[in-house]
């Protein structure tokens, strides 16, 4: 028995041996630079970033050249069969100035680069009619600006807010007047303050107000309020990285609601937008305009003093965000630093025309609507945005004296005319 076991032992001990020796020789080494599934598919990508494609053309011809004349090449003798011969890595062509006449010489479909389409026709159809300047050339290198995309992304916006439109006198026969709008909007703005929310959140609450009432046309004046604060309560989830409490908007109603109340007028927005909230804001546009224009904070600032005056009324609720946008920075271009209305025909220069799609008389219109507000803004009842751009962090724009220029009064002199 002593004896069997002592043979076990032995062969257990040779065994490990064994394995101790044949592990090594069963290592597989990783080859650099490439990965096993993917090896030879990594070969015949451009993986540099902002290279230029390959050259395809040329390898083509080299590959009918080869054809036309074909050499047999001396196989060199493999010192040991065993081995396996070594990959050959296929390295990518980049393209030069001899590859392009080859280029213009053979009608070949070339791989274009990743560009984008729209943007290029866009470019090329008005390169020949206005010259404009390129503003996102410094921000190619920041890949968070996607600035190969921003127009592509705007153009999109575009559709939304024609899909999406606010008609011109929707209220006509509801029991909502536009008094109580006003009323509403104005107040909201106060609410929109003590909580501290972002700008965009008073943007889309007026927005899903408008939308709700112009598809909802059954709402009575009792219910006005609840909408309203379930439309902010919708926009701060939207938009908010930390929405307010449902108990917060029933206590700055008075307790005139329930949070049964504001859940149910919720669902019922939610229907009948059919969950659609994206619809494009005027801060979205007016930020592209304000870089296109090289706008200074100040006419920043005094644009978004309009636009936000502009909410309120019902008279301006229709026109489009991206109009609305570009007539507040065109207003605010031509009363800050210009003596004469006619130095308007230079501000709304070509770039702004390219990028907000609107020529100098597609705008005039909208501001002269936003004029003839902005010249009665210290008479009118609703004085929430008034007081809110009174602080010095809005740089006290409703209260600078260009609001009272003979520019501006002329220009709401017109309004009031049409």
């Amino acid at each position: 028995m002593a004896t069997r076991n002592r043979i076990a032992a032995t062969v257990n001990h040779a065994n490990q041996e064994n394995i101790k020796s044949t592990k090594p020789s069963m290592v597989v080494v990783p080859s650099k630079g490439k990965r096993a599934v993917l090896g030879e598919i990594s070969n015949r990508v451009n993986t540099l970033r902002g290279a230029e494609p390959i050259d395809r053309i040329s390898l083509l011809q080299k590959k009918k050249a080869t054809v036309a004349n074909p050499k047999r090449q001396a196989v060199k003798p493999v010192a040991n069969p065993s081995e396996k011969p070594p990959v050959q890595i296929v390295k990518p062509v980049v393209k030069t100035s001899s590859n392009v006449v080859n280029i213009a010489s053979n009608a070949v479909d070339v791989p274009a680069a990743p560009v984008s389409v729209k943007r290029e026709e866009r470019d090329s159809f008005s390169t020949g009619l206005i010259k404009f300047e390129d503003i996102d050339e410094q921000d190619k290198d920041n890949p968070i600006l996607v600035s190969l995309f921003t127009n592509d992304i705007h153009d999109y916006l575009r559709t939304l807010e024609k899909k999406f439109p606010v008609k011109k006198g929707y209220l006509a026969g509801q029991e909502v007047t536009p008094k109580m709008r006003c009323v509403l909007v104005d107040w909201l703005v106060e609410v929109h303050q003590q909580f501290r929310l972002m700008q965009e959140t008073l943007y889309l609450t007026v927005a899903i107000i408008d939308r709700f009432l112009q598809s909802y046309r059954s709402i009575d004046r009792k219910k006005l309020q609840l909408v309203g604060v379930t439309a902010m309560f919708i926009a701060s989830k939207y938009e908010e990285m930390y929405s307010p409490d449902i108990s917060d908007f029933v206590y700055i109603t008075d307790k005139a609601y329930s949070k049964a109340d504001i859940l149910n007028m919720e669902m019922l927005i939610v229907k009948t937008l059919d969950y659609s909230f994206g619809r494009p804001l005027p801060l979205h546009f007016l930020r592209r305009y304000s870089k296109a224009g090289k706008a200074l904070p100040i006419h920043h600032t005094m644009a978004k003093y309009f636009l936000e005056q502009s909410l309120i009324y019902y008279e301006l609720c229709h026109y489009p965000p991206s109009l609305i946008a570009a007539a507040g920075l065109y207003l605010a271009f031509l009363i800050i630093g210009n003596d004469e209305e006619d130095e308007g025909k230079v501000i709304w220069t070509d770039t702004l025309t390219y990028y907000s799609t609107y020529s100098k008389d597609d705008v005039l219109p909208a501001v002269h609507d936003i004029a003839a507000i902005i010249v009665n803004a210290e008479d009118s009842k609703y004085q929430a945005v008034r007081k809110k751009y009174v602080h010095v962090k809005h740089m006290k724009i409703s209260i600078r004296p260009e609001l009272k220029s003979p520019v501006l009064l002329s220009i709401a002199t017109r309004s009031n005319e049409s």
